[in-house]
């Protein structure tokens, strides 16, 4: 039987290593601004502790953050929170931190698998003298929240990301739960044909499918809190097709039409900069709930 001694010490070995790491973390780079934040998968790690959290956390390398959708007490329940654990030098147990994320009835809640961990003395928006809180470094982390709906011979989803931040102040510790929140990832397929002239009409497409998917960097070009980079493509079959028009109140489709396309309106980049406590960005979004709303 491990002495107790033993048993810390593999508790916190299996802290700071990686144990199961996530195919993404191992094959993504992490990405740095010129300020010296970091954009860093994460990857899967058991940790095993007697005295503090435990379970399967998704890590940074070093093993300092690591972050999870915190598990509901009764069955039944939605995970509505992410546990947020920071391993600060000198001291054993990690400091827990909880974000609360939006998540409406009848949807799930995933991890997103990143961290953006701030440079030092970036993101506390407020002068910090104390030595030991300055040190301690702000991060950004994330949620995915997944929605659903099933139609008569189809189906969509949707999924938003929300990211929240923690930061050390003077004396303590502040969670700002949704500094940002976008539209993540989009698909839907809708019936086109009820009939065998609409499926001739049709030219044996009958149905319409949707697609968007996004993806966030860092702008390496700036200074301070992190520009962030947000980038769209959305997709559509039958070329041409829209989920607000009837499909087969236009003519009939042409063998031409029978490939998917980009739509230019939905597929854009923007960026963001911290303003006022929030990521904003530099032009609106556009409308684009048909590819980003079940």
């Amino acid at each position: 039987m491990p002495t107790a001694a033993a048993r810390a010490t593999l508790c916190t070995a299996l802290l700071a290593t990686p144990l199961l790491a996530l195919a993404q973390g191992a094959i993504l780079q992490q990405q740095r601004d010129a300020a010296g934040n970091v954009m860093e998968p994460l990857g899967q790690v058991l940790i095993a502790s007697e005295t503090g959290p435990s379970g399967l956390y998704d890590c940074t390398r070093d093993g300092n953050w690591c972050v999870r959708v915190q598990p509901v007490s009764e069955e039944g329940d939605r995970p509505t929170m992410l546990e947020v654990l920071e391993k600060v030098q000198g001291q054993g147990k990690p400091h827990s931190y909880h974000v609360s994320i939006d998540v409406p009835q009848e949807s799930e809640l995933k991890l997103w698998p990143w961290i953006v961990r701030l440079a030092p003395g970036v993101g506390s928006d407020e002068p910090v003298t104390d030595p030991q809180q300055r040190a301690r470094q702000n991060v950004l982390v994330g949620g995915i929240v997944t929605f659903s709906a099933m139609y008569s011979g189809g189906g969509a989803d949707a999924s938003t990301l929300q990211l929240a931040r923690v930061r050390h102040l003077q004396d303590d510790i502040q969670v700002d739960d949704d500094v940002l929140t976008l539209p993540w990832l989009g698909s839907a397929m809708i019936r086109a044909c009820f009939s065998e002239q609409d499926s001739k009409q049709r030219a044996g497409a009958c149905h319409d499918e949707y697609g968007f998917s996004a993806k966030l960097a860092l702008d390496v070009a700036e200074q301070g809190m992190p520009v962030l980079r947000y980038q769209t493509v959305a997709t559509r079959f039958p070329a041409g097709v829209s989920r607000f028009e009837d499909s087969l109140a236009k003519g009939p489709l042409k063998k031409k039409d029978l490939r998917a396309e980009q739509d230019p309106a939905c597929t854009y980049t923007r960026l963001f900069r911290f303003r006022g406590g929030m990521f904003q960005p530099d032009q609106a979004l556009p409308d684009c709930a048909g590819y980003t709303e079940p």
